[in-house]
């Protein structure tokens, strides 16, 4: 055979072995991934419980079952959403076969949770190929967690999107001990928001127009956010999870990292969100059931407490504000007034004469009382003006000239504060019966969320009052006719009780239907749409438990035909009396005047005395003593919270 002859061998060898090889390599995928199906199909892995909950499947209101996840770029099969077998086959096909281009990653780097538990739970599951996945492997050993914890940051009256509370996920690491903590990682999930307006923000937020995203970011921006800049404070809640269950999560949450979801401020939250993924975690845990219509934070913690075993005692990461205030309590008025001297350029080289009287403890406490009280003043944005930052060096020389630690004076303190969790539940029914100047009647009542200020304030922020669809149906015994007494949409209230330091103002906003009982009508010929806005001042004391006195300043409008003109605006003012007579007796008085000089010109006057007796900590007993004007009123109700 000649050259030419032999080049020309070579060549058709090379051609029939680069058919062959692929013929080869594809045939064996075929049957590996054959087998696979067969072995998912014998053991009916679609229907198991874990397979479920990576794909987030849950029965609707009308029993239809579907994964929660709307997003088609999160699953391998179209049908992936209302099918589980056909993702399963679809996950195995692209396990087996896929080859992605140099841009795309394989799909075991892209689903790492599903990729490993098939292979735990099929006889051939190392059959699967298992390519290298260098950008999930890097993050998952930045994240590389020993536990996580649910983390609540507490309610925030100033901003619609936290009254109810935030939870979401730390991943703890054990090298990450004390302060070195916050540098550990946390999961959060919230709403994409695209505008200011009001309007359209509860609009989209009720209806699921914005998308929600889960992210990660180091735990101490989550600090800064909620303990200093928003003074909310931070409950921790550490779950009994296997090594494996955390692992898991940690998979599970890198699947979820491209997804985005139909985000529902009253049910599909930020709340809702995590408990798919502590399910993951641990399939014995049935956390998402329990919330269809609507996810109220606490309500979240509440479930987790309750499972058996799972969660640990929460710890308190107190706001920057609380520990201001705990450390305050420890000087005596001249020292407090000392401290204040010294946050004020004007006054410090005189307050500083003053401190160097004092023993160097006391100077120790006053000096840090300082600095907490400056970095409140000045906030905690990284950028401060250089005149800031010099009296910020100045405060920190003087505390470092004292030989004395700061275990000293920066003591961990017990705060004498209730867990969320241990608060009353957030729905709330209730029956009652009265007497008023024209008949006796019966009343029931529904209220889906959350707290009033009447009710046991423990595990809620003080002086706060969040209210949602309070619905209130009466029956008149001597006329024998039905009635719509009160349907309030939204009730918001924040009392704040005026402090030396901190001059927040306290405020109110009522919206909803309600009967005119100023109006020499009928209830059921009264009914009226009110929307009512105040603002004013708090005093809080402590002289026999807790009592707290405020006067707001308020603008009030109705409109309906009960009203001659068709409406009515005007305003006026309101006083009120918070006592806290014992741990299971509260009494709430309230003295309100308006004037309507436009529309149906008129005035009111409103006094309200309402007594709560706490019975156990879901179950409490009212008595109501209403006069508007010349109507007078007595209602006795026993409400449930549920």
């Amino acid at each position: 055979m000649g050259f030419s002859g032999r080049v020309l061998f070579f060549v058709l060898l090379f051609f029939n072995l680069s058919i062959f090889f692929p013929a080869i390599n594809q045939a064996q995928e075929s049957g590996v991934l054959q087998n696979l199906i067969q072995e998912a199909h014998e053991q009916r892995l679609s229907n198991n419980r874990l397979w479920r909950l990576l794909l987030h499947y849950r029965k609707g209101l009308f029993g239809r079952e579907e994964s929660g996840i709307d997003d088609p770029h999160f699953f391998l099969s179209k049908n992936g959403r209302t099918n589980l077998a056909a993702e399963l086959d679809a996950t195995l096909t692209a396990l087996v076969t896929s080859s992605p281009s140099v841009s795309e990653e394989p799909p075991q780097c892209r689903y790492p949770a599903r990729t490993a538990w098939l292979r735990k739970e099929l006889p051939s599951g190392s059959q699967i190929p298992d390519p290298p996945c260098p950008r999930f492997e890097n993050w998952k050993s930045q994240m590389s967690p020993d536990s996580v914890s649910v983390v609540f940051a507490s309610y925030y009256m100033n901003n619609p999107a936290s009254m109810y509370g935030h939870t979401f996920l730390r991943f703890n690491q054990k090298k990450h001990g004390g302060d070195q903590g916050l540098l550990d990682y946390a999961m959060d999930y919230a709403a994409e928001v695209n505008t200011h307006n009001g309007i359209l923000f509860a609009l989209y937020g009720l209806t699921g127009g914005y998308r929600g995203r889960f992210s990660t970011l180091p735990y101490y921006m989550k600090v800064q956010q909620y303990s200093n800049l928003e003074s909310r404070d931070l409950w921790e809640y550490t779950l009994n999870l296997s090594t494996e269950g955390v692992e898991r999560i940690t998979e599970h949450l890198w699947e979820l990292g491209h997804t985005s979801m139909a985000y529902y401020f009253l049910n599909k939250n930020c709340s809702y969100q995590l408990l798919p993924l502590l399910e993951v975690g641990d399939p014995s845990l049935h956390l998402s059931e329990s919330f269809v219509l609507k996810t109220v934070p606490a309500d979240t913690l509440r479930i987790l407490s309750e499972q058996p075993g799972p969660v640990s005692a929460p710890s308190l990461r107190p706001s920057h504000v609380r520990q201001m205030l705990e450390r305050r309590s420890h000087l005596s008025p001249e020292e407090v007034r000392l401290a204040g001297k010294l946050t004020e350029s004007r006054k410090k080289k005189r307050a500083i004469r003053e401190l160097k009287a004092l023993a160097p403890d006391r100077q120790a406490l006053v000096l840090d009382s300082a600095y907490d009280l400056f970095r409140y003043r000045v906030g905690f944005h990284r950028d401060q003006p250089a005149a800031v930052l010099q009296e910020e060096r100045e405060l920190l020389l003087l505390r470092s000239r004292l030989e004395i630690s700061l275990r000293t004076t920066n003591e961990v303190h017990s705060f004498q504060v209730i867990p969320p969790d241990q608060g009353h539940k957030s729905g709330r029914v209730g029956v009652g019966f009265g007497f008023s100047s024209h008949s006796m009647f019966e009343e029931v009542s529904a209220r889906p969320a959350i707290h009033d200020l009447e009710a046991d304030p423990s595990g809620f922020v003080s002086g706060s009052q969040l209210e949602m669809l309070d619905l209130r149906l009466r029956f008149d015994n001597d006329r024998k006719v039905g009635y719509l007494e009160d349907l309030t949409l939204l009730n918001l209230e924040s009392l704040s009780a005026w402090d030396r330091w901190i001059h927040s103002p306290s405020w109110n906003l009522k919206t909803g239907l309600s009967v005119a009982r100023d109006v020499d009508r009928d209830p059921e010929k009264s009914l009226y749409y009110g929307l009512n806005l105040g603002s004013g001042l708090a005093f809080e004391s402590h002289l026999w438990r807790r009592e707290m006195i405020y006067g707001l300043a308020e603008a009030d409008s109705g409109a309906g035909s009960v009203f001659d003109q068709g409406y009515r605006l005007g305003g006026g003012g309101r006083t009120g009396l918070l006592l806290e007579l014992a741990r299971f007796w509260r009494v709430h008085l309230t003295a309100d005047f308006l004037r309507y000089p436009l529309g149906d010109i008129r005035s009111t006057t409103k006094l309200h005395l309402i007594q709560v007796f706490s019975l156990s900590r879901n179950l409490e007993f009212r008595s109501t003593l209403e006069r508007q004007n010349t109507y007078k009123e007595a209602l006795f109700t026993l409400n449930l919270y549920l």
